[in-house]
């Protein structure tokens, strides 16, 4: 008898040959040979969405493909994805993708919100449930607070961590108390450690300025650009390791997203409200052109 999981998988791979077809919880539940109450709660366990949810995410981003890879009409594509109408469409493209479809076309940039989910069990986080995915055109990002070189080791990085929260309160000019910020600066990687590359790691808040920080803290100032923004849930002590992997490995490759070469880091934005789960938003932002 196959498990939970491996059910899941199924129905995941059933929807995706099924994308252009009528797709229901009680369709996905005969074929799993689940009752639709049962499918439902396992289905939201594991992928992290309801199936309806899910299906639709899936059918906008392969629309959004579709948009930018294709010469269709809008309305054939709106079908395709499941739409009566060309303005249901619309309204749900939009809600998904911040733009109508005609304006995601015209701008001829391809950014998936939700590409197909790997159904392994992994309850940790995972690049395939981003909640969203946006691009942010920032002005300079002024940040203060504790640095470690991870050449030895990552262990530095929790005591940044520990040191920031005892004392962001004596920082003056936070400008977004609803975050803090883990920086990667990798302008001084090392690749040849012989066990792990080394880059310079920052836990930090963002200021107005540098007047005024705590003595024992350093700053870092990361000039304007345009960035990728990734936003999940989930809890700050896990590692984004599984997260960047999925969006430089598999997000970028399918993207038209060009990554700005000559801005050598990225950063997540940890969320400052915490719920039951000790789960809260993270913003994973990356430099691109």
């Amino acid at each position: 008898m196959d498990n939970n999981i491996k059910i899941v998988e199924q129905v995941v791979e059933y929807i995706e040959d099924h994308l252009e077809d009528q797709l229901d919880l009680e369709r996905l539940a005969g074929q799993a040979g689940y009752s639709k109450y049962h499918l439902h709660r396992m289905f939201l366990n594991i992928v992290g969405f309801p199936v309806h949810r899910y299906v639709q995410r899936r059918r906008l981003t392969e629309a959004a493909r579709q948009l930018v890879y294709s010469d269709k009409p809008i309305l054939e594509i709106a079908l395709c994805a499941g739409y009566e109408t060309q303005r249901s469409f619309h309204v749900g493209f939009k809600s998904l993708f911040k733009c109508s479809p005609r304006a995601f076309r015209k701008k001829k940039d391809f950014y998936p919100v939700q590409l197909k989910f790997c159904a392994d069990g992994n309850k940790q986080l995972r690049g395939d449930m981003i909640l969203d995915v946006k691009t942010v055109d920032s002005d300079k990002i002024m940040l203060a607070g504790y640095t470690f070189h991870t050449r030895f080791g990552f262990y530095g990085i929790g005591r940044c961590w520990k040191k920031l929260h005892s004392n962001k309160r004596l920082i003056y000019g936070r400008t977004d108390m609803d975050y803090l910020t883990g920086l990667n600066d990798y302008s001084s990687w090392i690749s040849d450690t012989g066990s792990q590359p080394a880059f310079d790691y920052y836990a930090a808040a963002e200021v107005s300025s540098f007047l005024g920080i705590p003595k024992g803290m350093v700053t870092k100032e990361l000039p304007a650009g345009r960035y990728v923004v990734f936003q999940f849930r989930g809890c700050s002590q896990d590692s984004l390791q599984p997260v960047a992997d999925y969006i430089y490995k598999v997000w970028f490759p399918q993207s038209t997203c060009r990554l700005n070469e000559s801005a050598k880091y990225d950063f997540a934005k940890y969320g400052e409200q915490v719920d039951s789960d000790g789960k809260s938003l993270i913003e994973y932002w990356i430099p691109i052109l």
